[in-house]
């Protein structure tokens, strides 16, 4: 395989297009649920371009009393940018740490900006990050974000360095974060940059960028916040370790408002989902001469995935597989790898013995160990994230039978229209909560707010109702005769030749688990650990296992860890 770039890397990638998996298997419901992170997740694509970039991430500006209540800035120089990560925290009581986008007060509030920080603009800052949705940004603000104190770890592990010894791992457990983020607002919220704004700043043009650098930075202020703490209460105190600061990251838990941003934009979704297939496709097509060098890492990755899972055996995953069984499960194709590669395409032969022998949830954990062997075509792959804009209109001059061509795309959605349950659920937009609802139908208030997320059944009317109509109509003239089927017709036109933007789900039926859109939304961001509180919202811990920025100029290539390792006691 050649390395290139440009024209010639975008035909390369096509030759693996055969190896590519049909859209009826991967955008079914449980497979989008089973995703897992890999190395063109956000997180990691972000700082694998810091390491190679040589950013360099500095403390500018520390006025914080022994409480954690003040100010911080770091300032982040890049080739091409110097950003700035400005902080503001304070201290709130435990009545008011909700996780809620209706909060109105935040022990720690930051803002991701571009340009000089003088007083003035500092002023203007510390005016109104605070005040978050009351706000107002400006167009050189590139992100703003908040967050609070976690409830179960973050005095602790102060108590533990003031005392001079380090967190205690088993309390910790397997979500270890100081703090827990509850939003990440940018183009064009409030006044700041538009996204057009944000692909003119180089650092951070690639989509989630800049949110997944904020991210960080924020896990980053919360190991100094509580090293800072911990000498104000004794300055023989300890710091934390290396160790440590690798395995903390930052907590989040995300519900229904996830949901309705894949359904609304299937062209992201082709592209989320599309490098994903691309990157497995690369694997799966590799020749022998170079699958069998990689062959020990595979073997390697394997095992470490394996540790992982059984470190956190025990734990409840409902709905979704318990880690305990997948280990076994990988155990079974470790078994297979260790008695070396064979064929033409060594990991393809493997991907299908794989899926004979094992589940949904392992053979996407395989994946990911596959995916994360080859780095020939990161920047390429990572380039067709971008979407410069999703079309919404109609084509009206188009004939009713290409458009029934065009459905051919679309033939799953009338066996979900026809099921039993097909409209158990309604979505609205809840103006007390300021986030998507689920109702009901037939039962709970609030049907007449109903958001037009059932696209299966949409379409499906939409196709019932072109039936008798003639095929060198116009769709000008369908339109005229039900108007009610516009968004429909559009949605067909302008997405029925991607790939992979539709979800083969019914969002509004009974059955319908909003966990599995969740899930694969954070595998994308690069969380590998999920907690399911409900079948609506999950606990994750983001950025653990990433480098801090004191270790940053270290390394002379990014090595990440897509399955982090649990924190160990006493870890050096």
């Amino acid at each position: 395989m050649t390395v290139s770039r440009g024209g010639d890397a975008a035909m390369e990638l096509d030759q693996f297009d055969r190896w590519l998996r049909d859209p009826d298997v991967v955008m079914a419901p449980e497979r989008l649920g089973a995703a897992r992170p890999t190395r063109h997740s956000f997180a990691a694509s972000m700082l694998r371009t810091a390491v190679r970039d040589g950013w360099r991430i500095e403390i500018e500006r520390w006025v914080v009393d022994g409480d954690g209540a003040g100010e911080a800035v770091y300032r982040i120089r890049t080739p091409t940018d110097v950003l700035r990560f400005v902080v503001f925290s304070t201290v709130i009581a435990e009545t008011e740490r909700i996780d809620r986008v209706v909060a109105k007060s935040w022990d720690v509030t930051a803002a991701l900006i571009d340009g000089d920080l003088d007083a003035d603009r500092l002023h203007e800052l510390r005016t109104e990050v605070p005040r978050q949705e009351r706000g107002r940004a400006d167009a050189a603000t590139l992100i703003w974000t908040r967050g609070n104190r976690s409830s179960r770890f973050f005095e602790h592990v102060v108590a533990a360095l003031a005392e001079g010894q380090q967190p205690d791992a088993a309390l910790i457990g397997s979500s270890p974060y100081l703090v827990r983020s509850t939003a990440y607002y940018s183009n064009g919220r409030f006044g700041m940059a538009t996204y057009p704004g944000l692909r003119r700043r180089p650092a951070v043009a690639s989509p989630y960028r800049a949110h997944m650098l904020a991210a960080w930075l924020f896990r980053e202020f919360s190991c100094d916040l509580v090293d800072h703490m911990a000498r104000s209460r004794n300055s023989g105190a300890a710091t934390l370790d290396p160790g440590w600061r690798r395995c903390l990251g930052i907590g989040n838990a995300t519900g229904l408002g996830m949901v309705p941003y894949v359904i609304n934009h299937p062209m992201i979704l082709d592209r989320w989902v599309g490098i994903r297939e691309t990157a497995l496709a690369v694997a799966r097509g590799t020749s022998a001469p170079r699958a069998d060098r990689r062959w020990p890492e595979l073997y390697a990755g394997l095992t470490h995935l394996i540790g992982w899972c059984e470190a956190r055996a025990g734990r409840s995953c409902s709905p979704f597989q318990d880690t305990g069984s997948l280990a076994a499960e990988l155990r079974c194709i470790r078994e297979l790898v260790r008695r070396g590669p064979r064929g033409p395409h060594p990991f393809d032969l493997l991907w299908h013995e794989a899926e004979a022998r094992m589940g949904v949830e392992a053979q996407e954990l395989l994946a990911s160990v596959l995916t994360d062997l080859d780095d020939s075509f990161d920047d390429e792959l990572e380039a067709r994230l971008h979407v410069e804009g999703e079309p919404h209109d109609p084509r009206v001059t188009d004939t009713v039978g290409h458009l029934r061509s065009q459905l051919a795309r679309y033939s799953w959605t009338h066996d979900l229209a026809q099921r039993a349950g097909s409209e158990h659920w309604f979505w609205y937009y809840a103006r007390d909560n300021e986030e998507p609802r689920r109702g009901i139908r037939g039962v709970d208030r609030g049907a007449e707010f109903e958001m037009p997320i059932d696209i299966s059944r949409a379409v499906a009317a939409m196709d019932d109702a072109l039936r008798d109509r003639h095929e060198h109509e116009s769709v000008a003239a369908f339109l005229l005769r039900h108007p009610e089927h516009r968004a429909a017709v559009a949605r067909v036109q302008n997405h029925a030749n991607l790939r992979y933007a539709e979800v083969r789900d019914n969002l509004i039926a009974a059955g319908f688990l909003p966990l599995q859109l969740q899930r694969f939304q954070l595998a994308m961001y690069g969380a590998a650990d999920f907690v399911p509180q409900s079948t609506d919202w999950v606990r994750v811990t983001l950025l653990n296992g990433a480098p801090s920025r004191k270790s940053l100029p270290t390394q002379a290539r990014y090595e990440h860890e897509l399955f982090p390792s649990l924190p160990q006691q006493n870890e050096e």
